[in-house]
């Protein structure tokens, strides 16, 4: 415990005034610059200015994530596996329109979701990291909000009809407590662990509990109750979400997000129409990860007369392109027997320059297809190299326009 306090005492000697210059030279630095580290040590101490190089780390690392919040209080690895601002306030949206009294956000971290929340409702945040819990609570104090955090273990805490929010931890501890060992994939291995995190949700029917973009929808509890939203933020899949009780507005269903677009998608999740003995269209189109993620690519595919390429595959194609944001269309220009030598010679006589190969299923490796399809001219073209039933096939394709 002592060190423990030795490490929160160290940090907040950081946010005195006497600290300023120091934090102003480790943000104006170069990391990669290691000629002035021996000097800021000399002058700072050894401990202290390691510690603003951690904070200055973090800060840049935040500056995408909390653009509204520059004096952030976070280590990297807490940025790392925080909430961004953006889609924190889309959570906190659904949380909103219940109007709950209080809010526990428990496994908090250095608070990207109690912000949030905060700005919502009363919010009490937990994390049972001492250093974690107080920079939570500093970035709650810095922001104004009606909320505090403590250093608790969440599996100690009697909650009964509370509305909560769950972050169990998906990395292993390093030997300081840190969060910085290997990642979790698998819902067995989240801590707390999916018997606690029944037990909860059983006492404490309204809740969101934070997952891994990529984890097995099937492991998880209680789904005939449940929705599960998949989340898109700037082109990437940032995570999932199981909502239940009065959170969950579509029961038993899931739901895709894209921000910032603010678009959405729900229903039952299933597979998309196939007929892979079918050729190419016109078109492939590739669906947004939420949406794929979600299962319901073939609901809103089916609406514009796509059709999934190969089962399982998860490209589909039709005669015409698809709608953005959901969609990314490629017009078809040639589909032929994948012969790396002939596809190349195809594209030098259209003046390929630099050409992107896409594939699924490790049908090929894409790097080394494309420096041996990479031209010397200059208009640019995709190749899909795919394995349809017995056959690897190239299409070839423009560019997708720019919207």
């Amino acid at each position: 415990m002592n060190d423990q306090k030795a490490r929160i005492e160290l940090w907040q000697r950081l946010l005195e005034p006497s600290s300023l210059e120091l934090l102003e030279e480790t943000a104006g630095g170069d990391p990669r610059e290691v000629s002035w580290l021996p000097g800021l040590r000399e002058r700072w101490g050894g401990e202290l200015a390691a510690a603003a190089l951690e904070l200055a780390g973090a800060r840049r690392r935040a500056a995408k994530k909390f653009p509204d919040f520059p004096g952030l209080v976070a280590d990297i690895a807490g940025v790392e596996q925080a909430t961004g601002a953006l889609t924190a306030r889309h959570k906190a949206e659904r949380f909103a329109r219940l109007s709950p009294a209080r809010i526990q956000d428990l496994c908090c971290g250095i608070g990207g979701d109690a912000l949030a929340l905060a700005s919502v409702s009363p919010t009490r945040a937990v994390d049972i990291d001492p250093l974690r819990a107080w920079m939570c609570g500093e970035n709650l104090r810095q922001a104004g909000l009606d909320a505090s955090c403590r250093c608790e273990d969440v599996e100690t805490l009697a909650l009964e009809g509370e509305v909560v929010h769950l972050d169990p931890s998906r990395r292993e501890r390093d030997r300081q407590g840190r969060g910085r060992g290997r990642r979790a994939w698998n819902y067995s291995d989240y801590r707390p662990g999916p018997g606690f995190i029944a037990e909860l949700l059983e006492r404490n029917p309204d809740f969101a509990v934070k997952l891994g973009p990529g984890i097995d929808v099937g492991e998880l509890p209680f789904l005939d109750r449940m929705e599960v939203e998949f989340i898109q933020e700037s082109g990437r899949l940032v995570q999932a979400v199981l909502w239940g009780g009065r959170l969950a507005e579509n029961p038993g269903g899931h739901t895709a997000s894209l921000l910032p677009e603010g678009a959405q998608v729900s229903g039952l999740p299933g597979p998309p129409p196939c007929e892979p003995a079918q050729p190419l269209d016109n078109w492939i189109v590739v669906p947004a990860a939420a949406l794929e993620r979600a299962g319901l690519a073939g609901r809103l595919g089916e609406e514009h007369c796509l059709r999934e390429m190969a089962v399982g595959l998860g490209l589909l194609t039709g005669l015409s392109a698809a709608p953005a944001p959901w969609f990314t269309s490629y017009e078809v220009l040639e589909s032929m027997p994948w012969r790396p030598r002939r596809v190349a010679a195809w594209l030098a006589r259209r003046d390929a320059g630099l050409v992107e190969v896409k594939t699924r299923g490790g049908a090929v490796n894409p790097e080394e297809a494309r420096k041996k399809l990479r031209g010397k001219g200059g208009r640019p073209f995709i190749v899909f190299v795919l394995r349809l039933g017995r056959k690897l096939i190239a299409a070839v394709c423009e560019p997708p326009a720019r919207r």
